[in-house]
């Protein structure tokens, strides 16, 4: 019995001109999402490897190249990508034992893409990625901001490089460029309501602790001494006000009575 790496390799379904391969390509993954929203459970069901040119083609192409991921297949078995994903050709392959993960390619959000190759084989486990490894355009605009305006917070730091707030916060750039030693915490902002606010700067430095946060009964003595300071002024600008008051009037009725 012939298992999945002798598997006998079909002649080309199609002919050699760039072109033709292209549109038929094309027109096959237009009718495997057409089928795929419209047919019935049944007809839904992937296409074995003898059934299918398209797999034929994909089995020649990793016979002669390994490592390729799904949108390397698609360029160059000329089929189109919604068939090896939304048409399951891929995981069809994979679960026949014709093709494994062989490796992952490294992106910006890490090892995200799995690259395949012929043969029964375990899939390659997805490699750890931590923060020392991480590169983004977007963090080298914080590097570069903090280094031209000195430091500043994250709703600072998303003025100043035109990324949007929700990816300062939430895209782990910051963090990322600590564990890198290219920025530091170097002092926490408190605000009257809601968390203190780290303040950010360029460069190598121990990152400042965060203080620790006032008590209700501290929030109440500085609310006091602030509201007492606020009426300590006003108070001293109405006596200034009196003062300059009684001046003028002084300085008015000390002038001679013109002559009658």
């Amino acid at each position: 019995m012939q298992g999945p790496a002798d598997f006998p390799l079909f002649p080309e379904a199609v002919s050699s001109d760039r072109h033709h391969r292209q549109a038929l390509a094309a027109a096959e993954s237009a009718s495997n999402c057409r089928t795929t929203a419209t047919a019935s459970p049944l007809r839904k069901q992937v296409p074995t490897v003898e059934q299918s040119p398209a797999m034929q083609r994909l089995l020649r192409l990793l016979q002669r190249k390994a490592d390729l991921s799904v949108s390397d297949m698609a360029a160059e078995a000329f089929v189109g990508i919604n068939t090896l994903a939304c048409g399951g050709y891929v995981s069809a392959l994979k679960k026949a034992g014709y093709i494994h993960v062989s490796g992952w390619r490294k992106t910006r959000r890490g090892f995200s893409t799995p690259l395949y190759s012929r043969g029964d084989q375990p899939d390659l486990p997805r490699p750890e990625y931590d923060d020392a490894e991480r590169a983004a355009p977007g963090m080298d605009l914080v590097v570069s901001a903090l280094q031209r305006r000195g430091p500043m917070s994250y709703t600072e730091i998303a003025g100043s490089t035109g990324l949007s707030l929700h990816t300062i916060k939430n895209s782990g750039y910051l963090t990322a460029l600590r564990t890198q030693k290219r920025v530091h915490i170097c002092g926490w902002r408190r605000a009257r309501k809601g968390p203190m606010t780290p303040i950010y700067d360029a460069g190598v430095g121990s990152d400042v602790a965060k203080p620790e946060t006032f008590s209700s009964a501290e929030k109440s003595r500085r609310y006091r001494e602030r509201k007492d300071l606020l009426q300590g002024d006003r108070s001293l600008a109405a006596q200034t006000s009196r003062l300059l008051s009684r001046n003028s009037a002084a300085r008015v009725s000390a002038q001679p009575a013109p002559d009658g």
